[in-house]
């Protein structure tokens, strides 16, 4: 980064269509920073830092405060993984880490994948993410999740007693017969309640269950894992450096939820992908209720790993305004990365004027 000159930053917030319920929080709107690089021959870049605040990573306004505190020393090389582990500063790592890798595809003429895999896909297969609900409302967010298109629908459980959660996934398999149906607890159950539902759903053909115990309980997870009739995967538990170490050495899941913003960016969640395919566990990528710039980069991410399930991008649906002219959605199930260089997104003046809950600011070498 070195012959990078300005920094840039502008936060915002984007509200949501509607409440948004999982097992560990409600989302109403999603607080989040925008982060410029330009280099000293005009060229720039850009990226997100959007700490999510349940996932214990901090807040907005941490990521406001490393940056006024730290300002343009954050364009020296290593000077993002330098900076002690604390709220905001793994949103701030994305931030650059996806910043500084836009300015160089961009810079040549390449779509950002292609820095991250030679060989990388054209588009990917995405999810439909259904919230809390009773069953008759998840059935018909089902219905209209197919008729957008989509094919695999994730649905939110642990929200409550088992049985709950039993009619609802009725309710979505008796709507949806051809459906690919996942389900994600968010770490909700003890070993037992999981395995008692994960039983008790099997006859519904569930394709996986995302992080059905808590986050440290990673010797459960791999209990969990052992006995079950359909695949695990660990979604908090990977973002965690300490807990990902031990989910991977003890083969604890099939799959790793990479999730860049908590991971630091794009190229540290590709080498854990790596590590973990060296085990055995696949991946596959989600964002954390991004705007259409964090949805771009994971959509990157995506598209340089091997195809392992389909990947939890469609969450601009949720989004009630952006910082883009047009959000980035899947088409009939999918998502093909932008046909400009980059990101092939980049954000737009008004629709951030009208999210901006400041105003820019930057600092020089």
């Amino acid at each position: 980064m070195t012959d990078l000159r300005t920094i840039r930053w502008r936060p915002f917030r984007l509200p949501l269509r509607a409440r948004f319920e999982t097992a560990m929080s409600a989302l109403d709107s999603r607080d989040g920073v925008l982060v410029e690089v330009i280099d000293a021959a005009g060229a720039r870049g850009i990226g997100e830092a959007s700490p999510l605040p349940e996932l214990g990573t901090g807040e907005a306004g941490d990521v406001l405060a490393l940056l006024e505190r730290a300002g343009a020393a954050l364009l020296a090389d290593g000077a993002a993984d330098a900076l002690a582990d604390g709220p905001g500063v793994s949103a701030l790592r994305c931030a650059l880490d996806v910043a500084v890798l836009d300015r160089e595809a961009r810079t040549r003429g390449l779509p950002l994948a292609a820095l991250l895999a030679e060989d990388h896909a054209q588009w990917v297969a995405a999810n439909a993410v259904i919230g809390g609900g009773p069953p008759g409302e998840v059935a018909r967010h089902g219905l209209e999740a197919l008729s957008a298109g989509y094919s695999v629908l994730k649905l939110k459980v642990g929200m409550g007693p088992v049985s709950d959660d039993v009619r609802r996934v009725e309710a979505l398999r008796s709507a949806c017969p051809e459906a690919t149906i996942r389900l994600d607890a968010n770490g909700a159950w003890d070993e037992a309640t999981a395995i008692a539902a994960i039983n008790t759903l099997y006859p519904f053909r569930i394709e996986l269950l995302e992080q059905p115990v808590p986050i440290d309980a990673v010797e459960a997870l791999a209990r969990v894992r052992e006995h079950a009739s359909l695949r695990i995967a660990a979604d908090e538990s990977a973002q965690n450096a300490v807990t990902r170490e031990q989910v991977i050495e003890q083969r604890a899941a099939d799959l790793l939820v990479l999730k860049p913003m908590p991971l630091g960016g794009l190229r540290p969640a590709l080498e854990i992908a790596r590590l973990a395919a060296d085990r055995g566990i696949g991946a596959f990528v989600t964002t954390t209720y991004d705007s259409s710039i964090g949805i771009a980069a994971a959509l990157h991410l995506a598209a340089a790993l091997p195809f392992d399930a389909a990947h939890g991008l469609g969450t601009g649906e949720h989004l009630a305004a952006d910082v883009v002219a047009k959000t980035l959605l899947p088409q009939a199930g999918r998502l093909a990365l932008p046909s400009g260089p980059g990101l092939g997104v980049d954000y737009d003046e008004a629709a951030l004027d009208a999210v901006a809950t400041g105003p820019w600011r930057e600092a020089h070498v």
